[in-house]
C-alpha cells in the first residue's frame, strides 16, 4: 500500500507507519538464518566453503565496504522508537520486539565497537567474492555469513576456530582477513537484526492499520450512505 493511499483511508494513521510500511523500500529481506551446525557439521561446512570461494583482490575501484551499514542504523534506530512508543502506549509487543527494546543499548555498542575498529578503506585491499549472493563483498564478509546464519546469530569461539580451521584446510585466509574478521563478525550481525527489527516493526505497523481500519468501520453512522 503506497504512503499517499494508506494516509489517504486512515487519515489520523501516525505518520511514521506510512514511511514503515512504504512499498518503496522493497520487499523484506529475510533474516540471515540457516540450518543450526556442531562443530562436525561446520568442518565440513567449512572445508566445502573453502573449496568453492572463488575470490580476486579488489581493484582501486571496488565499491566500498558496509555499503548498508549507515541505512541499516537508521532502520533499527526507527524500528526501536516505533516499538517503543508501541509498547508505552500498552499494545502487545512479540518476543523479537521485545528483545530490540530491552537489548537496544548492547546493538549500540556494537555500532560504536564497528566505527572505533578497521577503517573501511582497510576492507578495499582484501580479497572480494566473485560469485553469488554475495559478489564483490570482500570474502571474509562471506565467511561471517556462513558462520552467523549456522549459529543464529549466536557466537560461539570454539565452533568458530572449527569453522575457520577447516575453511583454511581448503583455502587459507590472509593475515589482513583474520584482522577483519571481528569487525566484519559485527556488520553481519547488524545486517541481521535490521532485517529482523524490520520485519518486526511492518508487522506491528501492519497490525496497527488494521486496528484503526476496523475503528473507522465500527464508528462509521450507516445514515451518511
Amino acid at each position: 500500500m503506497a504512503q499517499p493511499e494508506l494516509l489517504r483511508l486512515v487519515p489520523d494513521a501516525p505518520p511514521e507507519l506510512g514511511e514503515i510500511l512504504d512499498p518503496a523500500r522493497g520487499p523484506l529481506e529475510r533474516p540471515n538464518r540457516s540450518e543450526i551446525f556442531g562443530p562436525e557439521r561446520f568442518a565440513q561446512h567449512g572445508k566445502s566453503l573453502g573449496e568453492t570461494h572463488a575470490a580476486r583482490y579488489a581493484s582501486s575501484r571496488s565499491s566500498a565496504f558496509f555499503p548498508r551499514l549507515r541505512e541499516n542504523i537508521r532502520i533499527l534506530r526507527e524500528a526501536q522508537r516505533y516499538i517503543g512508543r508501541q509498547a508505552t502506549t500498552g499494545y502487545e509487543v512479540s518476543p523479537a520486539a521485545e528483545w530490540l527494546l530491552d537489548n537496544f543499548h548492547l546493538i549500540e555498542a556494537q555500532l560504536r565497537e564497528i566505527k572505533d575498529g578497521l577503517p573501511r578503506q582497510y576492507f578495499r585491499d582484501l580479497p572480494v567474492l566473485l560469485d553469488q549472493p554475495l559478489v564483490g563483498l570482500p570474502r571474509i564478509y562471506g565467511v561471517a555469513w556462513a558462520f552467523i546464519a549456522h549459529t543464529d546469530s549466536a557466537f560461539n569461539e570454539d565452533l568458530l576456530v572449527h569453522f575457520l580451521l577447516a575453511y583454511e584446510e581448503a583455502r587459507e585466509l590472509t593475515l589482513g582477513e583474520l584482522w577483519a574478521l571481528p569487525t566484519t563478525l559485527r556488520v553481519v550481525l547488524i545486517e541481521n537484526l535490521r532485517r529482523l527489527a524490520e520485519r518486526a516493526a511492518a508487522n506491528k505497523a501492519a497490525r496497527e492499520i488494521a486496528n484503526l481500519c476496523c475503528d473507522r468501520i465500527e464508528s462509521y453512522e450507516p445514515e451518511r450512505l
